[in-house]
This record gives structure tokens, sequence and C-alpha cells, in this order.
């Protein structure tokens, strides 16, 4: 048995504790996933809403804004594939937490009520050791002599037990989180570069070359031509 504030039911809590910390994360991961489909969706509506005008625009402006829509384009691949790539390697690591808890819950609770039966007997040997006369004094506490090393045994066992619990966890939670770390970083490298680009696409426009060619690709107004009926003679191009 374990006493809420035993030892014992300290190591219970915290391999439940652990189930759900990696149980919360593999949730989180699938949550994001789902997210991210949705962002994608707008994302590329946009992009689209994009593409389309910049087929429609001057020369002097379309080939930058077709490359800029590549760029949009290409962030939103890479940030799929990161997603996937963060999916597809850390939910397993985390899903597989839930199995490795429970065994280990059995195997404490296996030890716990092998030491309990021993802390049990050392506790009947003490009091036998000092009320039967002699002979069995002695016998007892021969008896308490090894059953005091079996417990102590049964308390090595239950610490060796946590200690590579502890340790396999650590391993784990270090190698979860420094791999999302890795991925994001290797993502937010790439999507810096298409983003850059884009930036740079938009400052290579050059005005004065798109409005003269805008400009040449329209009809002059002779002086005698009258505002169209539709349009507001007030409106100034």
């Amino acid at each position: 048995s374990m006493k809420d504030d035993s030892p014992l039911k300290q190591y219970a809590l915290m391999i439940t504790s652990t189930d759900l910390m990696f149980q919360k994360i593999s949730e989180s991961l699938t949550a994001s996933a789902t997210s991210a489909a949705a962002a994608r969706d707008k994302a590329d509506s946009f992009n689209i809403c994009l593409s389309e005008y910049s087929v429609k625009e001057n020369k002097a402006i379309r080939g930058e804004m077709v490359d800029y829509c590549e760029c949009l384009k290409a962030v939103e691949d890479k940030k799929q594939h990161t997603i996937e790539s963060i999916t597809e390697k850390l939910k397993p690591a985390c899903d597989r937490w839930k199995a490795i808890c429970a065994e280990v819950q059995s195997s404490l609770k296996t030890l716990c009520l092998a030491r309990d039966k021993d802390a049990k007997a050392v506790r009947s040997l003490e009091k036998t050791k000092h009320k039967e006369g002699s002979k069995k004094a002695e016998q007892a506490a021969t008896e308490l002599n090894n059953k005091q090393n079996e417990l102590a045994t049964k308390n090595a066992e239950i610490l060796a037990l946590m200690q590579q619990f502890h340790r396999q966890k650590l391993t784990d939670y270090k190698a979860v989180l420094s791999t999302y770390a890795q991925i994001q970083m290797l993502y937010h490298s790439r999507a810096l570069e298409f983003y850059t680009r884009a930036f740079q696409d938009m400052l290579d426009v050059q005005e004065d070359e798109y409005l003269e060619a805008v400009l040449n690709e329209t009809t002059p107004l002779s002086l005698s031509q009258s505002v169209p009926h539709n349009m507001d003679s007030s409106y100034t191009p």
C-alpha cells in the first residue's frame, strides 16, 4: 500500500504525470497539424488571388509579382513539410510512453507489494525478538536480519526502476524538444530566405518605369473625347 505522502506514492504520481505530459504533447502535435492545414487553405487563397491578378498586370511588374507569389507558395510548402516532419518524427516517440508508463507502473506495484510483505515481516520479527525466549529471540534475530536485507534489496530495486524511468524520460524529452526546435529552425531559416526574396521583388519595382509602361499600353485620350457616363467627372487618373 502507498500512503499519500510516501515516496512510493510520489513515484506513482511521477509516472502518471509523465504519461500525461507526453500524451498532451502528442495531442498538441495533432492539433497543430489540423490548424496548419486550415491556415494553408487561407494562405493558398491569398496566393491564388495574387497570382490571378499578376498575369493581368503590366509587364513592368508582372515578373516581380509572379516571383513574389512563388516565394509565398514555397514558404507554405516548406511549412506543410515541416508540420508533416514534426508529426511523423515526434508523435510516435510521445505515443509510446503510454505503454512505457503502464509497464513501469505495473513493475512498481509488484515491487511495492513485495516490499510491504517484507516490511510487515520485519515489524513482526522485531516484536518476536523481544517477546520470546533466548532461543526464539536468536532465531527471530537471524530471520529479522535476512528480512531486513530483503527489504533493502526491494528498496534498491524500486530506486533503480525509478532512476531508469527518469533517465529514459529525460532522454526522450530532450530528443523530442531538440528535434522540434531543429526542424523549426530549418523551416524559419528557409522561410526567411523566401520572404527576403519576396521583399526584394517589391523593392525592385520602379515606379517611373511602371507608370511609363502602363501609359504606353493605354490609348491616349483625344482632347475632344468625352468622359464615360459611368465615370465621375471629377475622377483624376
